[in-house]
């Protein structure tokens, strides 16, 4: 409406099952169950066979729909693959919003499966005026869900951090919440409040994407603006009781040295220790962690650190070493063995670290300690601030290769021979990001690849403008992961068919069984996809919208240019009579039977509520139609130069309501059934 196959592993207490899960599993099964991917968080989906580089371009691959939420979307949408849910099996994809919701989507048809939210009546998600004072920083609007949930399809659970506010008490509430993936029911006598001694409710900022190892939820806090009080934490709780098993101070006595990460969750080794990097704060290599390398136990104590030598001058400027997580690179043997942990911040530099139990480096003249340091960005008079963190890829032909894209900077490959790293780029793109100016954050990425061959870089960029304070358009690349200098696509390319709308900030694309989901700042998380992938069959037929269950019709039977195209009872006339022929490349063009004209977009308008009429048949883009499935035998048909789908007017039911096209929303009335006439 306008109102508009079983997996090969599950996961109980197995500290990598996570990663093993998109790794390992047949690619019939995949899943992103947590951000980045796996728990070495290398944002790779190894298991892609659909998206290729032959096939991403503009003309085969754009936007399918766009799923409609109620708030910015910071966290990276999840994917279950082959879920029971609504009664059938299902691919699902799961969303959280600044508005305390989470939502379960059909991953394939638009479908809304279930929506909860956790707000209502006094309760309301943390007005981001209340803790900056201002409506126009890093933030914008309202405070909920942030980070990015985790999945456990063991038990069929996804955990989310929500922060609401009570406006009858004003009091704040940070609560973890464990919901049914087929119902959004709450589960094991959930939410639980966040709670230890210290702990400000309303000033720490829950970023960092949650975690799942050791049968805990683990959950990390920075601050809102640098705004104090506040510390770094870290605290656990049990993944089927909910109860707080351990909490971890940055700054006990002290303040400050968040852990933000740019919404990276933790890397997490195969013995359960998790990894993070705090920012700017005090430090004493006791019990005070500011801008350190942090390797915790599973009981969250510090088994490990770093912490380099020019603490005190990133430190004054303000050159959080954490504005970027941490990843584990692989042994000689690869995965799941690791050696290296990574990780890089507002220098712009790599950092490579031994992860070995007292080889991480800890404080030394010069970085001594340090298995290996190369500066990886580089700006001329703008900042160069790593966000997010690299992502690994192990190509057939060039090898092992972290991707870093850092702020006015081009994104880059280095490649890596198990100990270190070339420090050229061996590969780069031709365009920065933003394409002109300064501006932040950079470009948050993600890797699909079949194995080691057909390695695709995605790439959720700022396109102009400084994003840390401004809510800024974004654009989303795609390019070859062995060769950066030709991009293969962008949402650029066709912006009427696939804008990708303002940026989501340090969100990955998330890019799972030929489709790449990629959340926003506009109110919509959109799908892109193959283009016309449910080769409709040339002939004729009658087009019903699901909605009314009345048939597309020519009023009055006219067969004249501008022609108003309706909806009307079935009763087999040739006005109702529509001959479906395709275009290749997905896209297909459809003619009235007794008019002989074709379905055009009056004008060539790009606008909402464009009527849809009846012109000669001359090949215009306006007269191009994607037909997309959706489920139960329906279909979207989007305009291939509007990007807008044909719909029915309101949603109305009645006879003789007219057609238009609208930006997609997954109405019914959105919805087209092409049946024998």
């Amino acid at each position: 409406m306008r109102n508009h196959p079983r997996h090969l592993f599950t996961f109980k207490n197995c500290a990598f099952a996570l990663f093993a899960c998109t790794f390992l599993q047949s690619a019939k099964a995949v899943d992103v169950l947590t951000q980045h991917n796996d728990q070495f968080r290398t944002g790779a989906n190894l298991s892609e066979t659909i998206l290729t580089p032959a096939k991403v371009n503009a003309t085969q691959f754009g936007k399918l729909f766009s799923y409609a939420v109620d708030g910015y979307v910071f966290a990276q949408p999840l994917y279950v693959s082959g879920y029971t849910i609504a009664g059938g099996t299902h691919n699902v994809c799961y969303v959280a919003t600044m508005e305390d919701s989470v939502y379960a989507f059909d991953a394939d048809s638009n479908t809304t499966y279930w929506h909860k939210q956790f707000t209502g009546g006094n309760i309301t998600p943390v007005p981001i005026v209340d803790i900056t004072g201002n409506n126009n920083l890093n933030i914008h609007g309202n405070v909920g869900i942030l980070s990015t949930p985790v999945i456990d399809r063991g038990s069929g659970t996804i955990y989310v951090l929500a922060r609401t506010k009570n406006t009858s008490t004003t009091t704040y509430i940070q609560s973890l919440h464990a919901l049914d993936l087929a119902t959004g029911n709450e589960k094991f006598g959930g939410p639980v409040v966040i709670s230890a001694s210290g702990f400000d409710n309303k000033m720490q900022n829950q970023r960092p994407g949650l975690a799942l190892a050791n049968g805990n939820v683990y959950i990390a806090w920075g601050s809102h603006e640098d705004f104090t009080p506040y510390h770094g934490w870290v605290m656990a709780y049990n993944a089927t009781t909910l109860a707080q098993v351990a909490v971890f101070n940055t700054t006990p006595g002290g303040s400050q040295s968040a852990i933000w990460m740019a919404g990276q969750a933790p890397a997490i080794d195969s013995s359960g220790n998790t990894y993070w990097i705090t920012g700017n704060g005090d430090w004493d290599g006791v019990s005070k962690w500011g801008e350190s390398f942090l390797k915790l136990s599973p009981t969250l104590t510090v088994s490990d650190w770093f912490t380099p030598a020019n603490y005190a001058t990133l430190n004054a400027g303000d050159q959080d070493f954490g504005a970027g997580g941490a990843m584990l690179l692989p042994g000689t043997s690869g995965y799941p063995s690791t050696s290296y942990a990574i990780g890089g911040g507002k220098e712009g530099k790599i950092f490579v670290l031994d992860k070995t139990v007292g080889a991480m480096g800890h404080m030394t003249a010069g970085d001594t300690g340090a298995h290996q340091i190369f500066q990886a960005t580089a700006s001329a008079s703008c900042s160069k601030h790593i966000h997010g963190t690299p992502v690994y890829w192990n190509s057939g032909t060039q090898g092992k290769m972290i991707y870093v894209w850092g702020e006015n900077d081009v994104g880059k490959a280095f490649k890596f021979n198990g100990s270190t790293f070339t420090t050229t780029a061996f590969t780069q793109t031709t365009v920065k990001s933003p394409t002109t100016g300064c501006g932040m954050p950079g470009s948050i990425l993600s890797i699909s690849a079949n194995g080691t061959a057909n390695g695709i870089l995605w790439a959720s960029c700022v396109y102009t403008g400084d994003g840390v304070h401004d809510i800024v358009p974004g654009v989303l690349r795609a390019y070859d992961a062995n060769s950066l200098g030709t991009e293969l696509w962008d949402s650029r390319m066709n912006l009427a068919r696939d804008d990708s709308g303002n940026l989501a900030k340090y969100t990955p694309p998330t890019v799972v069984n030929g489709k790449v989901y990629m959340a926003s700042f506009s109110g919509v998380v959109n799908v892109y996809g193959i283009l016309g992938t449910n080769n409709l069959a040339n002939g004729t037929y009658k087009i019903v919208n699901r909605n009314s269950g009345l048939a597309l019709d020519v009023k009055g039977q006219a067969t004249t240019n501008g022609s108003v195209v309706q909806q009307f009872t079935y009763n087999g006339g040739n006005n109702q009579r529509w001959t479906v022929t395709g275009l290749g490349g997905g896209q297909y063009k459809i003619v009235g039977v007794q008019s002989g004209r074709a379905l055009d977009v009056t004008g060539q308008s790009t606008a909402d509520g464009a009527a849809i009429e009846l012109f000669d048949d001359n090949g215009g883009a306006n007269q191009k139609w994607i037909i997309t499935p959706t489920s139960g035998g329906y279909n979207t048909l989007q305009g291939v130069q509007s990007g807008k789908m044909m719909e029915v007017v309101g949603a109305a039911t009645t006879n003789s309501a007219p057609i238009d096209q609208w930006t997609g929303n997954g109405g019914n009335n959105q919805q087209w059934s092409f049946q024998t006439p």
